[in-house]
């Protein structure tokens, strides 16, 4: 079973038996579907239902000329609406199954951003027509959270919020010049961290770490594409699973200057989410790569 059901509303789908029939409801009736012929003797199938406002179950496997449809695998979904042209990304498949990952190091977040591809059928497909990503591509970044927590915003002056964004800015352009061997910017960097380092070190001693860290995108556990993050809600709507009546947030979450979609079930939120307050919690990380 997968374990990110709850936030698409299926938090009581958890023995096989109701999975197999919610799987069985996504054969049955799909919103979509693709085929593609992989090789002579292998064709991969693709169905998708939406079961919540742009959220729900993909279904994976392989075309049997004498059983029909072969379920491979399964996951569920969340369709984000925030794309970002993302630099020289690397795509992976699975060892495990036909699934792919995306992978590109972005400045912002300061870690390699590494997210599950949502289309991937669509990516294979590009790739045995011979079409390439280009340097610079689009992407679709949403996430799923299994549980979370509202935090209070830090409280910022309109002086503070543009010395922010400068200082972001200017510490983009650094690491930029870094990663191309410019030992100048590695050292302003490297003084500029202990600083860091320093202010900190004498803050925590009276402060809350929550006052002191405004936002957050760490990598979290063995899972490449789970993060622990601390982000801005820019925006928040409630949506509801069309099956269990389960009601779920989807929010717009604003975290170290990237902006990406969350969705989390209601029942697992602690704290009421509201504009500019902060949300904390573990997400997977999902990506529709945005072919040209």
């Amino acid at each position: 079973m997968h374990s990110y059901l709850r936030p698409i509303g299926f938090s009581r789908y958890i023995n096989k038996v109701r999975v197999n029939k919610l799987i069985d409801k996504v054969m049955e009736k799909p919103d979509s579907k693709l085929e593609l012929m992989v090789t002579t003797e292998e064709t991969i199938f693709e169905f998708r239902k939406e079961f919540a406002e742009n959220m729900g179950l993909v279904v994976h496997g392989i075309v049997n000329e004498r059983q029909g449809y072969e379920v491979e695998y399964y996951f569920p979904y969340y369709v984000g609406n925030n794309a970002h042209i993302m630099e020289d990304i690397s795509i992976e498949k699975n060892v495990s199954n036909s699934s792919y990952y995306g992978a590109c190091e972005d400045v912002r977040v300061g870690v390699s951003l590494i997210f599950y591809v949502q289309n991937g059928i669509e990516y294979l497909q590009r790739s045995m027509e011979g079409i390439r990503l280009s340097r610079y591509t689009p992407v679709m970044l949403s996430a799923l959270a299994l549980t979370g927590k509202v935090l209070l915003p830090v409280m910022k002056t309109k002086e503070d919020i543009q010395r922010n964004k400068s200082e972001l800015i200017n510490k983009n352009k650094l690491i930029a010049a870094a990663k191309r061997g410019d030992e100048a910017a590695m050292e302003t960097l490297t003084v500029a961290d202990l600083d860091t380092y320093t202010k900190i070190s004498g803050r925590i001693l009276k402060e809350d770490v929550f006052s002191i860290v405004d936002s957050s995108f760490m990598p979290y556990g063995v899972s490449c594409d789970r993060y622990s993050i601390i982000g801005t809600i820019m925006s928040i709507k409630t949506t509801t699973n069309v099956i269990t009546n389960e009601e779920i947030y989807q929010m717009v979450i604003d975290c170290n200057d990237v902006v990406f979609d969350v969705a989390i079930n209601k029942a697992d939120l602690i704290g009421e989410p509201q504009v500019n307050r902060r949300f904390k919690g573990i997400i997977w990380m999902q990506g529709i790569i945005c072919f040209t």
